[in-house]
């Protein structure tokens, strides 16, 4: 994302101002004056005064402060800040340099305390890449989503290394668990360990931003700890024990090949407007997510422009319409739990719907029942932080890919198979009264067809993770 905290009008994308009472958080690892504090993208100084009020009674001296910051400007605001909270005018070590630059030093008798600019290089919002990210030449410049915030947790994780440092640094969320962000998590933990798993700050840290934002903490690997430091691409999010609970009930089920869900859809990249203002009767028509219901299918709105042509400042990509018409099964993207409906009507759809094609031992109908089931709703709000997203939140591929099915073969329990199959085709084109009954005897069949006991069962039912972790 380009999108992150606090941001005041003047500021560019991805630099954003940490609130006071944050900033105070993260500055409870200044230690009893033994080593200095450093934030190497400081800004106007708010974490570092923040650093300075938590630790002056601890023995944390003025001159133990030090911030990088590549902005002048912001640097000499720093500056000014600090000698008004010290009282000293030669207070803190304020360096204008680009903390990535491998030619700037890094004290090594400082912990680190950092907010760093959360920006993105790719994906709809990403930014133009930044020379900083290339030049660093980590494995967030080079794997995945490359991401400033990437780099600089990766530089952190070298300097908590080298100099026996902690650090505490804000990130966002999806830093801790998304699969695009696995490579850097898998060279800060060959680097260094967690301390604890990632704090969830939620949806509300920085004001105005809807990124929900994640507090990190790092400390050297310890002798006994060999083992462990190849590093990992696993989450660092841990489920809450009653959670761990709930989802280990499932943890025995099968899953579907991954094969059997993608990505395919209409990315309209830059040109939406062009793609989809179609006024030819004679173009396709597309679907999007709003079409789409729990098991059922309404009918597209949008014509796709199938004349227009791409070229190096107009972007956008869809394939085959073959591959759009073969897609027996359809899932809404944006939504916190899988939406599912027969792909009747088969047509073109954008990335806001993902394509299933399941296996050729499932019917199709089945799947969309077990995707629609109660049972899939609390896993998946469980299991996936995008999922417990307030304002955008998501199922992506990888989630489906994931999801423990009662059985991947009808022969598993083929009456039950051929009931559920049968109960979900027996949806019609319109709402109707019997709609409900009809729902709830779905979500029944399914949850026999898992095979728990009625604890586990229980423990499953559908309930909303994100009042307990917001």
């Amino acid at each position: 994302m380009v999108e992150t905290p606090a941001m005041r009008p003047e500021d560019e994308p991805g630099v954003r101002f940490t609130p006071p009472e944050l900033a105070r958080r993260l500055a409870r690892i200044v230690r009893d004056g033994t080593r200095g504090v450093l934030d190497p993208a400081c800004g106007d100084g708010e974490l570092l005064i923040a650093a300075w009020e938590t630790g002056r009674g601890r023995g944390l001296r003025a001159e133990q402060i030090h911030g990088i910051e590549r902005d002048a400007a912001r640097a000499a605001t720093a500056r000014r800040r600090l000698a008004h909270a010290t009282g000293r005018a030669d207070v803190a070590t304020i360096v204008v340099a680009d903390a990535l630059d491998p030619r700037t030093p890094w004290p090594a008798d400082a912990d680190v305390i950092a907010n760093p600019p959360w920006v993105s290089f790719s994906g709809r919002q990403s930014a133009t890449r930044d020379a900083r990210v290339s030049a660093a030449a980590s494995t967030a410049a080079r794997s995945g989503w490359p991401s400033l915030h990437g780099a600089f947790l990766e530089r952190i994780a070298e300097h908590v290394a080298q100099h026996a440092a902690r650090a505490a640094v804000l990130v966002p969320a999806a830093t801790c668990e998304l699969d695009g962000y696995g490579a850097v998590r898998r060279a800060v933990t060959a680097l260094a360990r967690l301390t604890s798993a990632p704090l969830e700050l939620g949806e509300s840290a920085f004001p105005g931003v809807v990124e929900p934002a994640a507090l990190i903490e790092l400390e050297p690997w310890r002798p006994a700890d060999a083992a462990d430091r190849r590093g990992s691409r696993e989450s660092w999010l841990r489920a809450a024990p009653d959670d761990a609970m709930r989802l280990a009930a499932l943890d025995d089920h099968p899953r579907l090949d991954p094969a059997c869900f993608g990505d395919i859809g209409v990315h309209t990249g830059n040109s939406a407007r062009q793609l989809l203002a179609s006024t030819n009767a004679g173009d396709p028509f597309v679907r999007e997510g709003r079409d789409l219901e729990a098991f059922r299918i309404g009918p597209p709105r949008l014509r796709l422009n199938v004349a227009l042509e791409r070229t190096s400042e107009r972007r956008f990509r869809y394939g085959d319409f073959a591959r759009y018409e073969r897609t027996p099964v359809l899932v809404r993207q944006t939504a916190d739990r899988p939406i599912a409906a027969l792909h009747t009507a088969p047509t073109y759809f954008r990335n806001t719907l993902l394509a299933c094609w399941p296996p050729a031992e499932l019917d199709p109908a089945f799947v969309v029942a077990v995707l629609n089931s109660t049972i899939a709703a609390s896993w998946h709000r469980l299991r996936f932080l995008d999922a417990r997203q307030r304002t955008f939140p998501q199922v992506k591929v990888a989630h489906l890919r994931a999801l423990p099915f009662p059985f991947v073969r009808r022969s598993s329990d083929a009456e039950r198979h051929d009931r559920i199959a049968s109960l979900v085709r027996g949806f019609g084109a319109e709402r109707s009264g019997e709609d409900a009954r009809r729902r709830a005897r779905i979500d029944r069949e399914v949850e026999l067809a898992y095979g728990l006991d009625a604890a586990a069962t229980r423990l499953l039912r559908d309930r909303d993770p994100r009042e307990a972790r917001s």
